[in-house]
């Protein structure tokens, strides 16, 4: 005899893709587009040496649903796999937004500390729900005063940020 309550939900399994296409990310064996971030070395700074280029490994297919403006960079050309430098964002910045692109999501922590530079990157690119979902973590995080008002609604109008500048 078994009982059974009618409040008990049906087990409904989740969609597997959305674990297949963030499992994919940065994947070498089946990209067909790979990344090369660093940031640049300011021309004073003659000294200093630059960065090695952090590779990242993407699918162009992903890109192009998800992220067109990142596929874009490639063309249409049918080498075996297509590389793009990137010189204007942070390699670490660059790995949380192409991991958004996979489907995954960014620690409020990393949100948090990293908003404006996640915001300038995701608006470049076109990646609009990332974008939003930084500036909501900037306006929750920063507290705003005499001292920085100017400056952050600046930044708002420069950006477009309709949250921040309520």
């Amino acid at each position: 005899v078994s009982i059974r309550r009618d409040d008990a939900a049906p087990f409904i399994p989740n969609n597997p893709m959305k674990n297949l296409i963030t499992g994919m990310f940065l994947d070498e064996k089946t990209a067909d587009v790979c990344f090369e971030v660093s940031t640049e070395v300011d021309s004073d700074d003659r000294d200093e040496v630059a960065p090695l280029p952090v590779t990242f490994h993407a699918h162009h297919l992903i890109l192009k649903t998800c992220a067109p403006m990142l596929a874009s960079l490639f063309g249409s050309d049918d080498e075996e796999i297509a590389t793009v430098s990137i010189t204007d964002v942070k390699p670490a910045i660059f790995r949380h937004m192409l991991h958004y692109v996979y489907g995954g999501s960014l620690p409020d922590g990393e949100l948090n500390n990293h908003a404006k530079d996640i915001i300038n990157a995701a608006d470049k690119y076109s990646i609009v729900n990332l974008k939003l979902e930084a500036e909501a973590a900037y306006v929750k995080s920063t507290e705003i005063t005499m001292e920085n008002v100017i400056d952050n609604l600046l930044y708002a109008d420069a950006q477009n940020l309709a949250l921040l500048k309520e």
